[in-house]
């Protein structure tokens, strides 16, 4: 069996749940933005699912609309055409069904920490104190004991990814979406937030779609990786990461992963390629 055959075996590590309808399911998402004289295509029939407990990643060349998926998933952008469905309800065009981390932590500077892992559940008039105990349970499991009364400019950028991680993990919304929540770190700290996340998922086993631009952190994180082309971004390949769970850091040594992050890199390569040649010249 070839590499590209193993990765699309289900990963049978994760128990199913047939019963319970997906986390997450766009189907036949589209859409451009228009001006008076012009119209830019940025999403073509996007169709996905993570289902409960899942990790499914994006992974795309710059500019394929990406992002722009996520906002048709949090209800600010309304899609052309398509729906978005979250445990089998119709929940296309409304806000405040998903836990969103931008790439930016975004914490608040005049609110402490404990306060700012706690500001999703005071919108919903959630926190009472078993709420911030159940808070500070979390903040020190992720490192940042001790430091609950602290402000954020005092924490390093790895630490405020933490805390911000953990505002949407204690988010009441089941599914997580994180828009590349790590590309402004520095190459040790971005491995130290993969080894962290991988570490903390398994635990928590929250529904999470996540985009990145990293070939090697998708494998290592994800249960399915969907790769999409260049603008506009449709789905060109659906890649079921064959590693078994839990995930030992060490795998990204293996040569079957080492062959997958080749092909994945191969595909991103090409398309990349395919979008700078539609470039216009100047």
């Amino acid at each position: 069996m070839t590499i590209s055959e193993q990765a699309r075996v289900e990963d049978r590590s994760i128990p199913s749940q047939p019963e319970l309808p997906p986390a997450l399911e766009a189907a036949g998402v589209s859409k451009a933005f228009r001006a008076k004289r012009s119209s830019l295509q940025v999403l073509d029939d996007i169709t996905l699912t993570v289902n409960q407990g899942e990790f499914v990643s994006i992974v795309g060349p710059s500019g394929s609309g990406k992002s722009t998926l996520f906002h048709i998933i949090g209800g600010l952008v309304k899609p052309d055409a398509g729906t978005v469905r979250m445990n089998g309800k119709d929940v296309t065009g409304e806000q405040g069904h998903i836990s969103y981390m931008p790439q930016q932590p975004a914490l608040f500077p005049w609110r402490t920490i404990e306060d700012n892992v706690l500001l999703s559940q005071e919108v919903q008039g959630r926190v009472d104190q078993e709420a911030r105990e159940n808070a500070r349970y979390w903040l020190d499991k992720v490192g940042l004991g001790g430091f609950e009364k602290a402000h954020p400019h005092t924490l390093s950028g790895g630490m405020q990814q933490r805390a911000a991680f953990l505002r949407a993990l204690l988010s009441p919304q089941e599914l997580m979406c994180l828009d590349e929540p790590f590309s402004a770190l520095d190459a040790l700290t971005r491995s130290d937030m993969q080894r962290w996340l991988l570490n903390l998922w398994e635990e928590s086993r929250r529904s999470v779609l996540f985009i990145t631009h990293n070939i090697e952190e998708a494998l290592l994180l994800s249960n399915r990786i969907y790769v999409f082309s260049g603008r506009p971004a449709s789905v060109l390949q659906v890649v079921d990461v064959p590693f078994p769970r839990p995930r030992r850091e060490d795998i990204i040594e293996h040569s079957d992963f080492i062959q997958l992050r080749r092909e994945l890199s191969g595909w991103m390569r090409d398309e990349q390629q395919k979008m700078q040649g539609h470039r216009p010249l100047k």
